[in-house]
């Protein structure tokens, strides 16, 4: 116990020794010169698919395709040409997938006027009756559409066309051989006007623009900006059709107490692709301005002085800027020392922990120089430690929940009412850290996979 007590006033007395033997320290300031190059604009693409169901499919080319194909009548209820002829679906019409492209088939009826006669009125029940199929690769169209390319492949007779028991099936082939191209073009009509993708995909390109709360002690913001739109080939299955697409994005971080202003950009043309990589390849491009980082400095630590061995060393402000490929960091100090030190280190990020960090900060050569001798192995380890803490902006916790944030967000907005939007990984990589005059640049590649599914068209 005595020796404890006394180990103690030993302190007690060194300290009040070097406070006594306090110093003024006035050493050279680092010159705010020799930067990084810079870092180059570097895209990002986030992957996702978009899922149509076959029945939704099958329920909108229905619903656009009028029930009369061929033979349309006037305004008087007549019907045109010497030899009128109407054709009439006799039911919906049916969707299938199959050897990468669509297969529609149905139903269709036919009437026949009286051949040479004045009266066209189509009489009230139809001449024959056949189930018809047609064929047509699909694919997205730059305009944001649905685009088909249908063409007629064969027929199978429901009621064969006779009169007096006399076949007419050539004549009627005939006849329908002239108009298979109005009836293919109907039905492309059909699936072009229904299917407006831009429709669903506007208010995901809308909502994507939202700058997101990464980190919300510090106010930093991850502001994804995006560029284009590519689309592949479209692909399916006995039950829905899939396009995959890969959505180009400038991304840029920022330390903002409140939410940044962003405009919004347009909704670009589609661009079409043969294939498109179904995996994410994000670079999130980092700019913090110094001043941020003071500001963040000035709330987390200027406003309480922050004390070291015992109390005597006091850190009044810290300040950093940037030079000689550094951070430099400007503490004002009072105690064993009074006036001004200045230490340097260079950026990191730390991928065990994804926190932002100075690495191996330590004093400029002018404050080694400057400091009274001996009296740094007092407080050398602590101030640095300290120091260290300050400048280190902790992102693991919010990384992790980035994914569930994003979604979230997405369910919460129109997008989510009709898709289902899905993160399945996200992991970030540092690759290049520049310090510029005005800032630190930070590129970090993120992998990641998003799936986006239709639920209703």
């Amino acid at each position: 116990m005595r020796t404890l007590l006394r180990c103690r006033y030993f302190i007690g007395f060194g300290l009040l020794v070097l406070l006594a033997q306090c110093q003024k320290v006035k050493p050279e300031a680092p010159k705010a010169e020799g930067f990084d190059p810079p870092i180059a604009a570097t895209l990002s693409y986030l992957a996702g698919s978009i899922t149509f169901q076959l029945r939704e499919l099958e329920e909108k080319i229905n619903k656009e395709l009028d029930p009369v194909l061929v033979g349309k009548e006037t305004k008087d209820g007549k019907t045109r040409g010497i030899i009128s002829f109407r054709v009439k679906r006799l039911g919906p019409v049916h969707v299938e997938y199959v050897d990468q492209q669509i297969k529609l088939s149905a139903p269709l009826q036919m009437w026949l006027t009286k051949p040479f006669s004045r009266d066209t009125t189509p009489p009230k029940k139809p001449f024959c009756a056949l189930a018809v199929n047609f064929k047509s690769p699909v694919s997205v169209t730059p305009n944001w559409r649905l685009g088909s390319r249908t063409t007629f492949t064969d027929y199978k007779w429901i009621v064969q066309p006779q009169i007096a028991g006399i076949s007419l099936t050539r004549i009627v082939q005939n006849i329908l051989d002239r108009h298979k191209t109005d009836i293919e073009m109907a039905i492309d009509s059909a699936v072009h006007t229904q299917l407006r993708l831009d429709k669903m995909v506007k208010p995901i390109w809308r909502d994507l623009q939202s700058p997101l709360l990464i980190n919300k002690e510090y106010g930093l913001w991850l502001t994804p900006i995006p560029i284009s739109v590519a689309a592949g080939a479209i692909t399916g299955n006995a039950e829905q059709i899939t396009t995959h697409v890969r959505i180009a994005v400038r991304t840029q971080t920022e330390l903002k107490p409140t939410k940044p202003v962003h405009t919004p950009t347009s909704l670009p043309p589609l661009q079409k692709r043969d294939t498109v990589p179904q995996t994410s390849d994000l670079h999130l491009m980092s700019f913090i301005p110094y001043a941020d980082i003071n500001r963040m400095l000035a709330v987390t630590t200027n406003s309480k002085n922050k004390k070291l061995v015992l109390g005597s060393l006091t850190i009044h402000e810290v300040s950093v800027y940037g030079g000689q490929r550094s951070l430099i960091v400007k503490a004002d100090v009072s105690g064993l020392m009074d006036g001004t030190i200045y230490l340097r280190g260079r950026p990191e990020f730390d991928t065990l922990t994804n926190t932002l960090h100075i690495a191996n900060l330590d004093f400029d050569a002018e404050t080694w120089k400057a400091l009274p001798k001996g009296s740094d192995t007092v407080w050398h380890k602590g101030l640095r430690e300290l120091l260290e803490s300050l400048l280190t902006i902790p992102l693991g916790d919010d990384i992790a929940k980035l994914p569930q944030a994003i979604d979230k967000a997405f369910e919460k907005g129109g997008p989510g009412k009709k898709t289902d939007l899905t993160i399945q990984s996200f992991r970030f990589v540092p690759q290049k850290i520049a310090i510029r005059p005005d800032g630190i640049q930070a590129l970090i590649y993120v992998k990641s996979t998003v799936g986006v599914q239709v639920k209703q068209l």
